[in-house]
């Protein structure tokens, strides 16, 4: 078996756009086994996004994938790894691509090709989304119908309240609902009665998601005064989300969601030519 981790030198493979990116590999964690079916089969990929416009940006991440071929032919596209996400921008943007490995007898992947997606939030767009008493509205949508997803604020005595709602409906009336009211009302459900021990601590805030999820970049709070509030761990199971603080945000702080809008995103295509392999 190979496993090997390689550091290259951040100019070697550049491609550079009108956008004045730069696109370099920082970093190839590999592994090739002589089992094909073996679990430690890997090929991790890191690229680095460099340069004065990305740094306009608050966000990046991979968009989509094209083209990934090693010098053997073989093509190493996973379809199942198109969740890409957004990572924040620093000096740098780092983002990691997932694929096949490479055949036994490669010494480079020939071609990387995609798409980058480069992301800055404005109110102006309505991509920055504010939502003030969030805390008294539970059970009910949060996101306008342009964001693509819902998120409902949920406490165990809104999920108690709506239990008892839905247990005065004939099962007839629930079988009437449109659909996207159906499966809310059984998600909301199904939280009560598998996640109730969590709405016990008063310093977890717990949120149901659901919908295009991809489109929403961030998900904090801010205080009274703007200031963003940190939280020390998150949890998540299907469509809940669970958000830690050691001490939870007070009435008059604010929920702030990050969406993505088209007027919030610019796009662009990357290339990579004969990368080394371990």
């Amino acid at each position: 078996m190979q496993n090997k981790l390689l550091l290259l030198p951040l100019s070697v493979f550049a491609f550079t756009s009108v956008f004045a990116q730069k696109v370099s590999i920082s970093k190839i964690d590999e592994s090739r086994s002589t089992s094909d079916g073996s679990f430690m089969n890997r090929c991790e990929i890191e690229l680095k996004i460099s340069g004065d416009e990305v740094r306009k940006h608050k966000f990046a991440k991979i968009s989509a994938l094209s083209k990934v071929t090693d010098d053997q032919g073989l093509n190493l596209l996973k379809p199942d790894k198109d969740d890409f996400k957004y990572e924040a921008i620093d000096e740098d943007a780092k983002v990691k691509i997932e694929t096949k490995i490479p055949a036994r007898k490669a010494t480079v992947i020939k071609e990387i090709a995609g798409e980058l997606s480069f992301y800055t939030p404005t109110e102006a767009d309505g991509s920055v989304i504010k939502i003030a008493n969030y805390e008294k509205k539970t059970n009910v949508n949060l996101t306008p119908r342009i964001s693509g997803f819902q998120l409902i604020y949920l406490t165990k005595e809104s999920l108690l309240k709506y239990q008892e709602e839905q247990k005065l409906k004939k099962e007839e009336e629930l079988k009437k609902m449109p659909e996207v009211s159906r499966k809310l009302a059984e998600s909301l459900l199904g939280a009560l009665e598998s996640l109730s021990s969590m709405f016990d601590d008063p310093n977890q805030m717990t949120f149901y998601i659901d919908g295009d999820r991809s489109k929403l970049v961030d998900l904090f709070f801010e205080d009274a005064g703007g200031k963003r509030i940190s939280w020390n761990g998150r949890a998540q199971s299907n469509e809940l989300v669970t958000f830690i603080f050691d001490e939870a945000p007070t009435p008059g702080s604010k929920l702030v969601l990050n969406v993505e809008t088209p007027g919030s995103v610019k796009k662009l295509p990357f290339k990579l030519t004969d990368v080394e392999l371990p």
